[in-house]
């Protein structure tokens, strides 16, 4: 039931704030909103009753032997653990800002008919044209390449509600996997 809650909320919250799509579940039977389905809700049970089952008991065995092998130095592994907390809050930070950096470049570049279509314009004057080395910035490291390797399935949401594939507006680049035909 979490896993299934914590899907929609993301699915939901990358439709309105990015408006954007990473997975659709239309086609699936008993989806709701297409942003989960019955399938991987019960996928997310099984996999939530191994992680407690299975895998929590082998963390709180590896945790138990850090704690002893520490030996009252606990501050040095809470300073670890804070820094990779910041790391990973900092990486889905950039994450976010990098899609909306290419969504919108993808969006202007290719004309595509989204909703608030006058603000993208903006965002996308102000980010590559009134400021160069902000565009350079941007290039260097969330260019086309990068954005489709790192994000191969993310849509973009058009007026009409069409989900498009932000890759079909670079085919000459090819992501990491390879996908099998059905």
């Amino acid at each position: 039931m979490y896993g299934g809650a914590t899907e929609y909320i993301i699915s939901f919250l990358g439709e309105k704030i990015l408006n954007t799509r990473w997975w659709d579940y239309s086609d699936k039977f008993l989806n709701l909103n297409g942003r989960v389905c019955l399938v991987y809700c019960v996928f997310w049970g099984i996999l939530g009753l191994y992680l407690l089952k299975v895998f929590n008991p082998k963390v709180d065995k590896f945790l138990d032997w850090v704690k002893l092998k520490a030996n009252g130095k606990t501050k040095l592994l809470k300073a670890i653990v804070l820094t990779m907390i910041i790391f990973l809050f900092l990486d889905f930070l950039a994450t976010g800002i990098a899609s909306d950096f290419y969504f919108t470049r993808i969006t202007v570049e290719n004309d595509l008919p989204v909703a608030n279509k006058e603000k993208v314009v903006e965002k996308y004057n102000y980010l590559y044209k009134e400021n160069p080395k902000l565009a350079n910035i941007i290039y260097k490291f969330w260019g086309n390449e990068v954005m489709v390797k790192t994000l191969p399935n993310a849509t973009i949401m058009l007026e009409n509600g069409d989900l498009v594939l932000a890759k079909n507006y670079s085919p000459d680049i090819k992501p990491y996997y390879y996908k099998f035909k059905k």
